[in-house]
């Protein structure tokens, strides 16, 4: 269950792989933020990622399709 602090949704990574029907999974999730491509915090052990930082990955993904060639 998402958590709202301050306004802002933070979702755990095991949420947002359910969400995405398991094509995403948590270990992919967390490469994602190696890599920086996905902004996250861990807190207590656990990996959190806020609406806005989901919302900021959809974004940049959506702007550079058709840009690889």
């Amino acid at each position: 269950m998402p958590i709202k602090i301050a306004g802002i949704t933070l979702y755990e990574l095991k949420e947002i792989s359910e969400k995405l029907k398991g094509k995403v999974t948590s270990r992919t999730l967390r490469n994602y933020i190696k890599q920086r491509k996905l902004r996250a915090k861990k807190v207590a052990g656990r990996w959190y990622v806020s609406d806005v930082a989901l919302r900021e990955y959809f974004n940049v993904g959506e702007s550079q399709k058709g840009r690889k060639k």
